[in-house]
């Protein structure tokens, strides 16, 4: 079924929830995964409006125990309950409407199929034109689990999550789901080394030019001449660690330097070292060092 021309379900109007909370994450490089959380307190929320046609994808998670009625395609789907820490997939080429019953909590992920290009090229996939997931299906998956968990802190707080650390969720996420439901060929043979002298030194140089994380994997992939899924595996292969936390430890070090070679106030130095206040400093120096920042300066400079 065609895409209508200037018509996306990106951010999930025809559900008709007014309050939302949304982040992006730049998978590939002309492609984002858009993660709205969606809640209702109150039961009876009703049939949604119809979706558009589109060459696209939803994975919705639960945060709570969710039951409504399902029809896919003009049938009705059993789907009696979703069940928190579960998810299910929605295909936005078939015909599906909802009438939501129960009060929810949920984490939509919108997911264009030109997520996975890149990653069928690298995987040695055949297109995957849709997941083998049933319609309405409650799938208890423990590593979408462990990413929707990571990634729930950002919608609190938007400010302090990392643009890498989303690019690189979203690739996870991507990634994992093609691997695992997707529709697989015989795999060809892939790259399985770390990334070239040259590579590794121009994606550090990159990433430490922007220590406030406003930079998209895509963005380093692209200067190391390299998809954006074969550089974060790369880049783990030689750092030990993905591009958000290599960042995140390059923000520390230069706020130990900071906090030991001069008298700045704490907030001054959590801004210039890409955090995005001193709350979020203290925070994440003291889950790394062991001390909040004023607790390590003093022992430093004892």
């Amino acid at each position: 079924m065609a895409r209508r021309s200037g018509v996306s379900n990106e951010r999930m109007e025809y559900l008709r929830v007014t309050d939302a909370q949304t982040v992006r994450a730049s998978v590939l490089d002309k492609s984002a995964v858009t993660v709205t959380r969606l809640s209702r307190d109150t039961p009876n929320h009703g049939f949604v409006d119809q979706h558009a046609p589109e060459d696209a994808f939803m994975m919705s998670y639960q945060l709570q125990d969710y039951h409504g009625d399902l029809w896919v395609d003009g049938r009705n789907v059993s789907a009696p309950a979703f069940h928190a820490g579960n998810f299910t997939f929605y295909d936005y080429n078939r015909s599906w409407q909802a009438n939501m019953k129960s009060a929810f909590d949920c984490v939509n992920f919108y997911i264009p199929r030109a997520a996975w290009t890149t990653l069928e090229e690298d995987l040695g996939t055949r297109r995957i034109d849709t997941l083998n997931i049933r319609p309405g299906g409650d799938v208890d998956d423990q590593t979408v689990r462990g990413l929707v968990g990571a990634l729930l802190p950002s919608f609190a707080v938007p400010g302090q999550a990392s643009r890498l650390f989303l690019d690189h969720l979203g690739l996870a996420l991507c990634t994992h789901l093609a691997v695992t439901y997707g529709e697989r060929s015989q795999p060809r043979a892939v790259h399985s080394g770390g990334l070239s002298p040259w590579q590794l030194r121009r994606a550090t140089e990159l990433i430490e030019a922007r220590l406030d994380g406003d930079l998209q994997v895509a963005d380093i992939a692209q200067a190391c001449g390299l998809s954006p899924s074969y550089f974060s595996r790369a880049f783990k292969l030689s750092t030990g660690m993905p591009p958000y936390q290599w960042l995140l430890g390059r923000r520390i070090d230069k706020a130990q330097h900071l906090l030991r070679t001069t008298n700045r106030p704490l907030g001054e130095i959590a801004l210039d070292c890409g955090f995005a206040d001193q709350s979020h400093f203290s925070r994440v120096f003291a889950s790394a060092v062991g001390a909040s920042p004023g607790q390590w300066r003093k022992a430093v400079l004892a």
